[in-house]
């Protein structure tokens, strides 16, 4: 894995469209603290769609996805100037990603630490309205002390199927149950947590009762076609599409949607579950 720092300009970067920006409870900004992401070698890396997008076209420097990483060294230090300089009217209206384009809790973060460092920022203030870890890496569970002294702050955590040896016999990547065992960490000391079947891989007829009686206070379901922010078209060309026949039907995403809402639990659907949670303040 190459590992390679920069110093950023920003590091809010304010939505205006996309899919995060999208009804009924858009977000107003992403937060990155890495270019690049080291789980694009495992399964997930077969159909990501952020290694198409310009912020890697252009930071790679030649790096097949998945194989380097860009580290912001002063993400922490611009959050922290960036919060403190919004007057309170602005800061409360903030609902922040992160992040939408790699993993903030890749295997890097547990050297460089920009992650827990940008939460230590975040804790420092309760008037934000929203903020939203999204990952898919057990390692976020060394922070649910920080993510616990955040009033507004959720763990999303990416769970695609319950079928370990789907990504056995694909790349690899952190097992279903690490996955869930996250989820329900976190549900224990009273951290709001969200899963996110994203996109839904092929699993067992067992997977909505998992995801029901994981602790999560809401499930996101979404698919390639729904998904991938271009009507399924990137993942066509991507190692998954050849790997994985019927890697566009949706039957079996809007199933699990189904049971899960039949079940009380509360669900979203693709762009409108991820822009889901209602503002803390009416």
């Amino acid at each position: 894995m190459e590992i390679r720092t920069t110093a950023a300009r920003a590091i809010l970067t304010e939505q205006r469209s996309g899919f995060l920006a999208s009804p009924p409870y858009p977000f107003t900004h992403t937060l990155a603290p890495y270019t690049g992401c080291a789980f694009g070698a495992t399964t997930c890396g077969m159909y990501c769609y952020a290694q198409y997008l310009p912020n890697w076209t252009y930071a790679r420097g030649g790096a097949p996805w998945g194989s380097a990483v860009v580290a912001k060294v002063n993400a922490p230090d611009l959050l922290a100037a960036a919060l403190h300089s919004l007057p309170a009217a602005r800061r409360q209206g903030l609902r922040v990603f992160m992040s939408s384009i790699t993993d903030p809790y890749q295997p890097v973060e547990q050297r460089w630490r920009l992650s827990r460092r940008c939460l230590e920022v975040f804790a420092c203030y309760s008037d934000l309205d929203l903020l939203v870890v999204q990952t898919r890496s057990p390692l976020a569970a060394r922070d649910l002390d920080l993510l616990r002294r955040i009033p507004y702050a959720w763990l999303s955590v990416t769970v695609e199927t319950d079928d370990p040896g789907l990504f056995k016999r694909l790349r690899g990547g952190p097992a279903p149950s690490q996955r869930l065992a996250l989820a329900g960490a976190a549900a224990a000391q009273d951290i709001a947590v969200q899963v996110a079947v994203s996109p839904c891989l092929p699993h067992t007829a067992a997977f909505a009762g998992t995801l029901a009686g994981c602790g999560a206070r809401r499930v996101v379901v979404d698919t390639f076609v729904d998904g991938d922010g271009a009507a399924g078209r990137r993942t066509a060309h991507s190692a998954y599409a050849g790997a994985v026949p019927g890697w566009s039907d949706t039957a079996a995403a809007r199933a699990l949607f189904d049971e899960l809402v039949a079940a009380g639990v509360e669900t979203g659907w693709s762009t409108a579950g991820f822009c889901g949670i209602p503002p803390r303040r009416a």
